[in-house]
């Protein structure tokens, strides 16, 4: 009796799991670039992506911005109660208060309700793991500029960053 015979079938069912496995792997991403522009070039014109990674845990992104204008398609808060009763109606909102960084708007939300403030904080930083390290001192930088505005879609869970300065939107979700 031949030991080969009987491992054929087995060998054949798991080089088919493990090949079902590696493509299935390919679409075990949080996120899809043509789903993440969806959801933001309503809000302001989107150039050419300059970058796109996303994993099962994590989505970063970074866009040409075409014009400085913010649509009306997003509300709009002058202040961070205006932006925070925004949240709480599950509406997208982008932080346009004067003289504030996007980190400063985030840690604002956190001093008057530190669990909405988590939520958005966990937003900006989940992307994280999914930049390239040039990218993570640019957003970094661009969090703490005053010119910047922070986007938040409390809904879909993602932060947005549109950096007016250098006219390039950075895109952050985190599981």
């Amino acid at each position: 009796m031949s030991l080969s015979r009987p491992r054929r079938p087995f060998r054949r069912a798991v080089l088919g799991l493990a090949a079902s496995a590696v493509l299935g792997l390919g679409g075990c991403s949080l996120d899809q670039e043509e789903e993440v522009r969806l959801q933001i070039q309503d809000w302001v014109k989107l150039g050419e992506t300059q970058y796109f990674f996303s994993r099962v845990n994590c989505t970063a992104a970074l866009f040409e911005v075409k014009a400085t204008r913010i649509t009306s398609m997003v509300k709009k808060a002058r202040d961070i109660e205006a932006g925070m009763r925004a949240i709480t109606e599950n509406k997208p909102v982008a932080f346009e208060v004067g003289g504030m960084s996007p980190t400063q708007v985030t840690e604002a939300i956190m001093t008057l309700d530190l669990p909405q403030g988590l939520g958005v904080l966990a937003s900006g930083t989940g992307g994280k793991d999914c930049m390239a390290v040039e990218m993570e001192e640019a957003y970094y930088n661009t969090l703490h500029d005053p010119t910047s505005v922070l986007i938040f879609h409390p809904e879909a869970r993602f932060m947005a960053i549109f950096d007016r300065r250098n006219m390039r939107l950075f895109f952050s979700r985190g599981r």
